[in-house]
């Protein structure tokens, strides 16, 4: 037998048996390296929508595609981007190229480096595919990978708000077998190249369990653990806190601000989030009275929003007026607004022509005497609808206004629907961090809606989206402000607070967190989870 063969052979069989043994080739390894540090555990009232990015557009979602995945570039506490995976990036002379370059040290939390072919991916399946995230691509022309480690994004203008996009880089390797149906993927593992990786083992009927990564490239979080624990109700989220079995809680109600405002050891904020709910009336403006822009201003000037807002939240927020959320940086309230004012609203009212003209203490109008009946619709799924469409229908009652309610357990677009089937309808609607999103989501979405639009609003718009200068782009979403507030298409009845709570007898390093962004969760930052520590005894 021929001995050099044959120990050739063996040694061949042995690198093939390592070969199988080791990860794969592409930087894969069996697992992320996990820090040490004490558990942080949040108590929550709803499960997320979904952990895939493609699906979910709720909060808690939101909080957790926080946790496990970065973004090119991030929100700090403040509201403002910053890099992160972007180490640096360049603009063309025409302003309309970016060339971005990433990260050498970031990797996927099953050990695949992050490379522009993620990035890449991620974006041109985040932007086809309608999610949460598409809106972030309004004006991007294309996307192309020039190494492993640049990619080159084109626009069609000048994209002023390019390092506001908040889109999740995924991994291309689990994902490309979803490329045309990510919807189908459950993303139970939630692989991401984030600061914390969910334990898909370790989380079920009691909750979510995140682990601080030792290895991501931001550095270690001081605590170990991220569990969000599932209570059900805001009302078994407070109590909680409250017994110190939670350290924290989010989306408490004004029932929570009673209960846990004398608890020692328990710090509450009533804050206003980028994300902060706008409670509003919209308008259909294609309608015979809603088409006359006095008749629109007359439903704000009969609407109590203070009463509304005690009676809906139990004062926790604040009352209406623009389409902009008070916890966005460039909210402004805008001129000339208009107050409860019952008379100035029925003089507008008979000023067009209604009248009571039999005496039953209804308005008609035309010589068949009709009788003045708005359809109001709602939806059992915005729980503060039913309050306000008493209070509104009393308020319009006073005035002479019949209000015809209309309502439906799904969302209240089942009856809206028909564009001249309805005349006011009451929904929740939010913002984004980025002025030029959600200006032109204020446009297609409410715009589409009530039938409004403004040849002002869409010139502004245009400048907002190319404005560089941040001062210049606070002017535009200013004045966008202003012009929709005086088109009426929307009456804003008021802004609700989110209600935190934090044992700050057990922890601390929020502190110039909550100062920088006035909250410390839901913030669009996952700034506050990395920062926390355990306060030690003094």
């Amino acid at each position: 037998m021929n001995i050099d063969l044959f120990r050739r052979l063996g040694a061949l069989a042995l690198c093939l048996a390592l070969c199988l043994a080791l990860p794969a080739c592409g930087g894969k390894s069996s697992g992320p390296s996990y820090a040490e540090g004490p558990r942080f555990t949040v108590a929550v009232a709803e499960d997320p929508g979904s952990l895939n990015p493609v699906l979910a557009g709720d909060g808690l979602s939101q909080e957790f595609f926080l946790l496990a995945y970065d973004p090119l570039w991030r929100l700090g506490a403040d509201g403002q981007p910053e890099a992160c995976l972007a180490e640096d990036w360049s603009l063309s002379s025409d302003r309309l190229t970016w060339t971005v370059r990433l990260r050498h040290d970031a990797a996927f939390s099953d050990g695949v480096p992050v490379t522009a072919a993620d990035v890449l991916f991620s974006y041109e399946l985040l932007a086809r595919s309608g999610t949460a995230y598409a809106d972030y691509f309004e004006g991007v022309s294309a996307i192309r990978q020039a190494d492993d480690y640049t990619v080159v994004i084109s626009t069609d203008y000048v994209k002023g708000d390019m390092l506001y996009n908040p889109a999740p880089i995924l991994p291309k390797h689990i994902w490309r077998s979803y490329e045309f149906s990510p919807e189908s993927f459950d993303n139970a593992a939630l692989v991401g190249s984030g600061p914390f990786v969910l334990d898909p083992e370790q989380s079920g009927e009691e909750g979510y369990l995140f682990r601080a990564r030792a290895d991501y490239f931001g550095g270690a979080p001081a605590v170990g653990e991220l569990f969000f624990r599932r209570y059900g109700t805001a009302t078994g989220a407070g109590r909680a806190v409250a017994a110190g079995e939670a350290d924290a809680s989010f989306g408490l109600t004004d029932v929570q601000l009673t209960t846990l405002e004398n608890v020692p050891g328990v710090e509450l904020l009533q804050t206003m989030l980028p994300g902060t709910e706008c409670m509003m009336l919209a308008l259909n403006t294609r309608t015979q009275f809603f088409s006359v822009e006095s008749l629109r201003r007359a439903v704000e000037y009969g609407t109590d929003r203070d009463w509304f807002l005690s009676m809906a939240v139990g004062g926790a927020g604040e009352t209406g007026s623009g389409f902009v959320s008070p916890g966005l940086s460039f909210f402004a309230r805008p001129e000339g607004l208009r107050a409860y004012e019952p008379d100035t609203a029925l003089g507008l009212i008979t000023a067009a022509g209604y009248n009571d003209s039999n005496g039953d203490g209804i308005l008609d109008y035309g010589l068949r005497a009709v009788k003045l009946t708005l359809r109001l619709c709602t939806s059992s799924r915005e729980e503060w609808s039913a309050t306000a469409a008493t209070i509104l229908a009393a308020d319009l009652g006073e005035l002479g206004v019949d209000v015809d309610w209309q309502k439906t357990d799904g969302p209240v677009t089942d009856l809206t629907r028909s564009d001249d089937g309805w005349d006011m309808c009451l929904l929740g609607w939010r913002g984004s961090p980025s002025a030029a999103v959600t200006a032109s989501r204020f446009r297609d979405e409410l715009g589409a809606l009530t039938g409004w639009s403004d040849p002002n609003f869409e010139s502004d718009l245009a400048l907002l989206r190319s404005a560089e200068d941040p001062s210049v782009a606070l002017g535009y979403a200013r004045r966008l402000q202003q012009i929709a507030y005086d088109g009426c298409p929307v009456i804003v009845l008021g802004y609700a607070a989110d209600i935190q709570a934090l044992r700050s007898d057990r922890w601390t390093g929020y502190e110039d967190i909550l100062a920088a962004g006035g909250a410390l969760f839901r913030i669009g930052s996952a700034e506050v989870y990395t920062s926390l520590r355990p306060r030690t005894a003094e």
